[in-house]
């Protein structure tokens, strides 16, 4: 299946679940990310209904359905294979911890529940027979290119800070501009982030990196300067370094492509924190802080070390003692991050070995051969060795290896 019939199947998957709602006496429409995705012609990967049933009324309608979340009025509907969250018209009011709303009081009204939503373009909704309700005008804002707060920016952003985030994420998304009003709302909400957990603001600067220009969202980020003001502090690089470089289009520095350009989000990762000049330890820093997993942080690190071997000479031996030190997949990220690479990979396609496994002699060999007792000195030799064939100064056959770690051995007395 296409990913246009992907989308076309879950839409009416979603209107089939508004209709059985429908035909009980009940509103419900399609609401929010998916009338705006489709509006724009982008696909569709989940579909949230919004209805005047209550949740028991909405677990009565449906064979298979699960209490998602019955405080907030959702209920999770399985139709045609999937799942589609369905909730209750609602109002919100005491937003304590600046994210969630202490209360939540439900309503029959379609406007009183998108009039609590964040932006215009995911105030839209869609009803069984196919017409857009639009009460903020989020259309013409789809139409414009334009983000812009449901009612007061202030009090939108007062209510869940994370929206910040999330207004530079579609702004970076969609190519859309920030309207003046969202801007000065973010200047003037920006220290209420810091209430925030350091995982939601991760994810939603992760989702900007993966996203379709993550080269403005980094720049809309450092002009807004919400990183400065998020719970536990980020390596100093990175809040004040220049983030803003590509916000115009500008490339990056040191040769490094920009991060569109560049097809994996962990590389991307590794572009930005190269670009900004982060050390090592800033990057780790940065993704520990996040909350981002030990094995992205052990990946997009060793690709800033590669960065920073790098930076100092770009001949081949440097690159493939690089590659001894870092390893080959760091090597493969570092060249993705390149504007330009083509002799470095042909180096890399050329090099038969990179770690001590693939040496055709052991480390027990080499004691029995030298007539010593393992220890230390084993690593030491393997290392040497490796370094000799990765270079080409020595073949990769085990009797050359042998009489080579003799020479070696009569080198090290």
């Amino acid at each position: 299946m296409t990913a246009r019939d992907e989308t076309e199947s879950l839409w009416n998957s979603g209107l089939e679940i508004v209709r059985v709602l429908y035909s009980r006496g009940h509103e419900a429409y399609l609401v929010g990310g998916s009338v705006r995705d489709r509006l724009l012609g982008r696909s569709l990967h989940d579909i949230d209904i919004a209805t005047s049933a209550l949740p028991e009324e909405v677990t009565a309608a449906f064979n298979r359905t699960i209490p998602t979340g019955l405080k907030h009025g959702t209920v999770t509907v399985f139709e045609g294979g999937r799942h589609f969250e369905v909730t209750t018209f609602r109002t919100e009011s005491g937003y304590s911890d600046a994210r969630r709303p202490d209360r939540v009081a439900f309503v029959r009204d379609l406007r009183e529940d998108l009039s609590r939503r964040d932006f215009t373009i995911n105030a839209l909704a869609v009803g069984v027979d196919g017409e857009l309700t639009d009460p903020f005008d989020g259309r013409r804002d789809l139409r414009d290119g334009r983000i812009r707060c449901v009612g007061d920016a202030d009090r939108r952003f007062g209510e869940d800070a994370l929206r910040m985030l999330r207004a530079i994420r579609f702004a970076a998304e969609f190519r859309f501009s920030l309207s003046l009003s969202v801007w000065r709302g973010i200047r003037r909400q920006a220290e209420r982030l810091g209430l925030v957990s350091m995982e939601r603001v991760g994810a939603e600067w992760d989702k900007m990196m993966a996203g379709s220009d993550p080269d403005r969202a980094c720049g809309l980020l450092a002009r807004s300067g919400l990183l400065s003001c998020v719970k536990e502090p980020l390596p100093e690089v990175v809040t004040a370094g220049p983030g803003g470089l590509t916000v115009r289009g500008e490339e990056w520095p040191h040769g490094l492509r920009c991060l569109r350009e560049i097809g994996d989000t962990d590389v991307r990762w590794s572009a930005f924190l190269a670009a900004v000049g982060a050390s090592p330890e800033e990057a780790g820093a940065l993704f520990r802080t996040l909350r981002f997993s030990g094995r992205r942080e052990s990946r997009v690190t060793a690709a800033v070390v590669f960065q920073r071997r790098m930076e100092s000479s770009h001949d081949r031996a440097s690159f493939i003692t690089a590659i001894l030190d870092v390893g080959r997949s760091a090597a493969r990220d570092w060249l993705d991050m390149q504007a330009e690479g083509g002799r470095f990979r042909d180096w890399l396609a050329e090099l038969t070995v990179d770690t001590m496994g693939q040496l055709a002699v052991k480390g027990d060999q080499l004691a029995l051969r030298l007539d010593k007792p393992a220890g230390p000195w084993v690593a030491r030799l393997l290392r040497y060795l490796l370094g000799e064939v990765a270079h080409g100064r020595l073949t990769n056959e085990k009797a050359k290896l042998l009489k080579a770690s003799e020479e070696w051995q009569d080198a090290e007395q």
